[in-house]
């Protein structure tokens, strides 16, 4: 009996080894940045030689687009929170909370800080990650205007205007949470909820 593919694929070494340089790839790129972190350091990190590395990745440009690959995968996870259950304010705070936990991550917050400033260059690798929060943007909208349609908001609410209000309450507290890692969570998720509530203006209705 032929077994499924995925359970072929399960637990292969080369699969281990692969998530070991992308995370240390990760740590390298959140410290020095994508332009200035070497392969010789994403080695070092990753505790390998150049050549097991460069037999998984040809590249540091292979290494990045993987990192992209991953984060695509991620915000796909994340933005079905938006098809869920709940009001559009829930399920956006839900999305928002689950971006700031990512952000927590000693491994991941760095380098969400430095694909934030690298989104703002005019590169190849700026504009990889653009392409990710264009993606992000637009299922927000959908969702918004879906719920303009519902009534759960006000039929002249101005949805580009409140989803640049979104996300820069997002960033900024991905920011802050950087330096004040002493703060819960939990403790931002009401508050958060509120200010979402107030710019989709659902008192109104």
């Amino acid at each position: 009996m032929t077994l499924p593919a995925i359970a072929v694929q399960v637990a292969q070494p080369s699969d281990d080894r692969r998530r070991q340089i992308l995370a240390a790839a990760r740590i390298c790129f959140a410290r020095a940045g994508f332009h200035g972190a070497s392969m010789g350091q994403i080695c070092a990190e990753a505790q390998m030689s150049p050549g097991a590395l460069y037999r998984y990745f040809p590249s540091k440009d292979a290494i990045i687009e993987a990192i992209a690959d991953e984060e695509r995968v991620g915000a796909v996870a994340c933005m079905e929170r938006m098809r869920g259950p709940g009001s559009i304010a829930d399920r956006l705070v839900a999305t928002a909370m689950e971006y700031l936990a990512s952000a927590r991550d000693p491994e991941s917050g760095g380098l969400m800080v430095e694909i934030c400033s690298e989104s703002l260059r005019n590169t190849a690798v700026g504009k990889r990650f653009c392409e990710l929060e264009t993606m992000v943007r637009d299922v927000m909208r959908t969702a918004i205007e879906e719920a303009r349609e519902r009534g759960e908001v006000p039929a002249d609410l101005d949805v580009a205007v409140a989803l640049t209000m979104i996300f820069a309450f997002g960033d900024g507290l991905m920011m802050r949470l950087q330096f004040e890692r002493e703060v819960a969570l939990d403790s931002i998720e009401p508050h958060l909820l509120r200010v979402v509530r107030a710019l989709l203006r659902m008192d109104e209705v």
